[in-house]
């Protein structure tokens, strides 16, 4: 599957920039500067930070109906901070819909919200862009090299967005090592805040 978001996060931090530095005066969104983005079809449009690292794979995007963005912070480090902005139409398979998506990645895979490795806030409802939306935070410890014998890890924080549409649901989120998390938050926020998708 395209989009299983516990692999892509950790592929994502082996090969990543991380958001690790302290960020300008006024704050690292007021400092970066920002271009439009418009996805094919006109499925959404965002701005993006133009120092980030902004990646996509329009194949696989066509495969599993599933059309994704993804920016990397520039400064090298560890954990990568990862801004994704995705898609997901209403024939993708990876999850029957917007609420799968909120049930999959509110809990771990044994139904608990806190274990060792894991800690799950309470989903929230917001508003986004003028727009509902359902707020997921959680933190939990990923290992870096997962493929070898390697115990290095780092604990990840993330968020994500999760906004319904009439055929298909949104997804933005952003995950960093948590002590680098704070540096681009902003940064995140102002990618959320300029988002438009269809209804």
């Amino acid at each position: 599957m395209k989009n299983l978001i516990l692999a892509s996060m950790i592929f994502s931090l082996a090969c990543a920039a991380a958001c690790a530095g302290v960020p300008a005066k006024g704050g690292a969104a007021k400092a970066a500067a920002f271009k439009k983005y418009t996805m094919d079809n006109n499925y959404f449009s965002c701005s993006v930070p133009s120092a980030w690292a902004l990646s996509r794979d329009a194949e696989e995007d066509a495969k599993y109906s599933i059309y994704e963005i993804q920016l990397e912070a520039p400064q090298a480090g560890k954990a990568g901070g990862t801004i994704k902005i995705a898609y997901y139409a209403k024939d993708s398979t990876d999850f029957s819909g917007f609420q799968d998506f909120i049930d999959s990645n509110s809990k771990n895979s044994f139904g608990e919200t806190k274990s060792a490795r894991e800690t799950y806030e309470p989903v929230k409802k917001t508003k986004l862009a003028g727009r509902q939306a359902f707020e997921i935070s959680r933190e939990m410890m990923q290992y870096l090299h997962p493929e070898s014998k390697s115990d290095e890890s780092v604990q990840l924080k993330e968020k994500f967005y999760v906004l319904p549409a009439k055929e298909g649901f949104y997804v933005l989120s952003f995950s960093a090592e948590k002590t680098a998390y704070p540096a681009n938050a902003a940064v995140f926020e102002k990618v959320a805040k300029s988002f438009k998708g269809k209804p």
